[in-house]
């Protein structure tokens, strides 16, 4: 049983891979006005959330599933005219139970802030993706901008 973990794991991280991109490329074009108003464009990144989900966003805020789709929903174009993301930095360790831990940087081009988000995430075979976010923790960090 160990050897055929181990062997699922490089397809299971590479799963958990698309979800970040998956999510963003969703995200992106919601918050920038680009992407209609309506539940099914934003959906389906709620629908990746775990019942139990918990963020804590860079105020500090923490935030509950129900609460964040209120966040997501009210978010449709207020980011418009910001600067594209980007994701870097993006490390993916397993850890027992089909759970893995991811960090990644959201990086601005010419902005001298960045985000770091770490989300503990799980395979779940009801959740459209297959993966569900479980818990993310946001903080944002001065960086060095060339």
């Amino acid at each position: 049983m160990a050897i055929r973990q181990v062997l699922e794991t490089p397809d299971k991280t590479a799963l958990v891979e698309a979800e970040v991109y998956r999510w963003y490329n969703l995200f992106f074009p919601w918050s920038r006005g680009m992407s209609s108003k309506s539940e099914g464009a934003i959906k389906p990144l709620y629908d990746a959330l775990a019942s139990e989900f918990r963020v804590v966003l860079t105020d500090g805020q923490i935030m509950g599933r129900s609460d964040y789709w209120e966040r997501l929903w009210n978010l449709h174009g207020k980011r418009a005219g910001s600067p594209e993301s980007h994701i870097i930095n993006l490390s993916i360790t397993p850890l027992p139970g089909d759970f893995f831990l991811t960090v990644f940087d959201l990086v601005k081009d010419g902005v001298p802030k960045k985000k770091i988000d770490s989300a503990l995430m799980s395979i779940d075979h009801t959740s459209p993706s297959g993966i569900s976010w479980i818990y993310v923790h946001e903080s944002e960090h001065e960086r060095a901008v060339a």
